[in-house]
């Protein structure tokens, strides 16, 4: 949606534009929805999985994993835990992630939405873009993850499960990143 020209910095939205922005909002809340989800399914899939095949995490992950069992897992939580597996991570991206996360969360009214011109929509449209992309990347890397720790119970990738399957792309994705230490 091309945006006009304010005359002055006073310009006002209107409603579609205002709606636009909003509808871009919301599709950053879901991609943040989407990791939240995918990350929880993660950290319960690897204590799970070490319970019967200790080796894949750090001692110091079974440890803190065990403790915070029944706590409510945030995803500040989440993340602390599995970067107790540097191997496993790319430490740097999930703390970029939940820098942009949180400031989406706690912060995004009072950084893009405290007046309606047209300057300020457009930062927030394009936050929004930027963070979905961010989060597209990190639930690509998550589910390569997942798929990961699924090859471990399987002769070859051919006997994957059919559901994980499609998540072949994101495992070579999982390993990339994982070598070149960014998500890119």
């Amino acid at each position: 949606m091309k945006q006009p020209e304010p005359q002055n910095k006073e310009y006002i939205l209107t409603s579609a534009d205002e709606n636009y922005v909003y509808s871009r909002i919301g599709m950053a809340l879901i991609s943040a929805q989407r990791v939240e989800f995918l990350t929880g399914k993660l950290l319960e899939t690897l204590i799970e999985f070490d319970k019967t095949v200790y080796g894949i995490t750090t001692a110091e992950f079974l440890e803190h994993s065990s403790k915070s069992k029944d706590a409510v897992k945030t995803l500040g939580t989440i993340f602390k835990l599995l970067k107790l597996n540097p191997k496993l991570v790319v430490v740097d991206e999930l703390n970029d992630y939940l820098q942009k996360r949180n400031l989406f969360i706690h912060k995004f009214y009072e950084t893009y939405l405290t007046t309606k011109s047209v300057e300020q929509a457009i930062k927030a449209v394009e936050f929004c873009y930027d963070f979905g992309r961010f989060s597209d990347r990190v639930t690509s890397f998550f589910k390569g993850f997942l798929f990961f720790l699924a090859l471990r119970h399987v002769k070859d990738r051919d006997h994957i499960d059919p559901d994980l399957k499609m998540w072949d792309k994101d495992f070579e994705y999982f390993m990339r990143s994982l070598d070149k230490k960014r998500l890119k």
